[in-house]
């Protein structure tokens, strides 16, 4: 059984600063007068959840893919013709279609001219690799620290 970890690439800018303009907005609503309650706890069950769904690493393990999560590992199952490649221009023409867009990473639905629709399990597009597969309508993108043993690690 072989097996590789990999961390997820650092937040990028655009991600880093949603992420504290939303922690700043939930812990200032509160102090706004007339705030209704509700909203009051929205936002911050909106931070955790989306927190939850957040990008932590990556495991390689024979034909799978675990993202790791805060509390939880989502196993992706990877056609045995699987590709990874480095994907320098994937914010080109990009479109959000269901998912989240900085709040802790990119992660979700999303769709773009070169790729079409892909799932994200992204915190960093300047490190993003497509894992495809010709057989099959199949496109994630993940965003590894270490795109090269990534990739080498996909197209053993």
């Amino acid at each position: 059984m072989i097996q590789r970890e990999f961390k997820a690439a650092p937040l990028d800018m655009m991600a880093k600063i949603v992420t504290v303009v939303m922690v700043a907005v939930a812990g200032a609503i509160p102090f706004v007068p007339g705030m209704v309650m509700y909203t009051v706890v929205i936002l911050p069950v909106i931070l955790f959840v989306t927190w939850l769904f957040s990008v932590t690493g990556f495991v390689v393990e024979n034909n799978n893919l675990i993202v790791s999560r805060p509390l939880w590992k989502t196993t992706i199952v990877l056609p045995p013709d699987s590709v990874a490649g480095v994907e320098p221009e994937v914010k080109v023409g990009l479109l959000r279609t269901f998912g989240n867009g900085g709040l802790f990473g990119y992660t979700g639905r999303f769709r773009n001219r070169k790729l079409g629709f892909f799932n994200a399990y992204a915190t960093n597009w300047k490190h993003a690799v497509s894992v495809t597969s010709g057989g099959q309508d199949f496109c994630i993108v993940v965003t590894p620290e270490d795109v090269e043993g990534f990739i080498q690690s996909i197209n053993r």
